[in-house]
């Protein structure tokens, strides 16, 4: 009896190791194909802007140029005037983000904390323009820009009605007032937070004397720096990366980094005598690299906080 206990045992012991090891197996597999094809378009990208036109020619090179070159880097920098396009996309991304996490962390608190009759009406059209697509209102929300007036007042004071088109107000104003790119998702994810933390510390404050925006500003702001990294994350890529509202106000005015990268085959096509694909490609690609570069490094500089601040805020809530 004892030994048949015993082989139960060990054939029990060795069934849950096969399935452990199965388990291990699926798991590793899948989890390398979701990186593959996560990292396939960057292994894309960077190979093939290393190309030379012989290498494009070539057949039988697929990933390693046999003749890499750097010259298509320099190109694509010239053809998308880096510098400059690189300077106003740090303006509005910076900027905005800035305003974003000013104006958004104020509304969530303000939502999570202060009761009055309005907060569920007013709430639910914060959540509802997270399913209103940028391209539905962009006709009114251009001509607002294009004859832009304040109840009448400027009118009346300048003669005329301001042109904001060209110029970076269409993305700085509506930040200010918690109305930006995706600002409804910010203002969720602030309050959400706000709504996690510990109603004691902000009694603590009022004990010690502080009123309401000093609580806010010297024990809750502080305490919500994951919500901050996340916000600030997702609304810099958001705005480095978006091309519909930079193309509608900006035009010609110093164009971003996605604005020339999305033009970049014709500017390459207008500016030089070569045009077959040999070259167009790689050129295309390289400013593609040139473009992703700055957020790769902003991902892997904050990425351990980017992931341990999804894990702590309201995202999921």
């Amino acid at each position: 009896m004892i030994k048949f206990l015993e082989k139960r045992i060990t054939k029990t012991a060795a069934v849950k190791r096969s399935k452990r090891l199965v388990y291990g197996l699926f798991f590793a597999a899948l989890f390398c194909g979701i990186g593959y094809i996560l990292v396939y378009p960057l292994i894309y990208i960077f190979t093939t802007a290393v190309k030379s036109p012989a290498d494009m020619l070539d057949m039988t090179t697929v990933w390693i140029a046999k003749s890499p070159t750097l010259q298509n880097f320099a190109d694509a920098w010239g053809y998308i005037d880096y510098p400059g396009a690189l300077s106003s996309t740090l303006t509005i991304a910076v900027g905005v983000t800035a305003l974003n996490l000013a104006a958004c962390s104020t509304i969530g608190y303000g939502f999570a904390r202060f009761r009055f009759r309005e907060r569920g009406l007013l709430f639910a059209l914060v959540v509802f323009t997270l399913i209103v697509p940028p391209q539905v209102i962009i006709l009114p929300q251009f001509i607002l820009y294009r004859n832009f007036d304040v109840l009448g007042i400027i009118k009346l004071m300048l003669g005329g009605t301001l042109n904001l088109k060209s110029t970076y107000a269409p993305f700085l104003l509506p930040a200010i007032f918690g109305q930006g790119l995706k600002s409804g998702l910010f203002i969720y994810i602030f309050r959400q937070f706000y709504r996690g933390m510990p109603v004691e510390l902000e009694e603590a404050g009022y004990i010690d004397g502080c009123g309401t925006v000093r609580t806010y500003l010297r024990i809750m702001l502080p305490n919500a720096i994951p919500a901050f990294i996340t916000v600030g994350l997702l609304s810099f890529v958001w705005h480095w990366n978006d091309v519909f509202g930079q193309a509608q106000y900006l035009d010609e005015f110093r164009p971003t980094l996605s604005m020339k990268l999305v033009g970049i085959v014709g500017y390459i096509t207008k500016s030089s005598v070569v045009s077959d694909l040999s070259y167009v490609t790689p050129t295309k690609y390289a400013g593609v690299a040139l473009v992703i570069l700055p957020l790769i490094a902003v991902y892997l500089i904050g990425q351990r906080f980017f992931v341990q601040s999804i894990e702590r805020s309201g995202i999921v809530g």
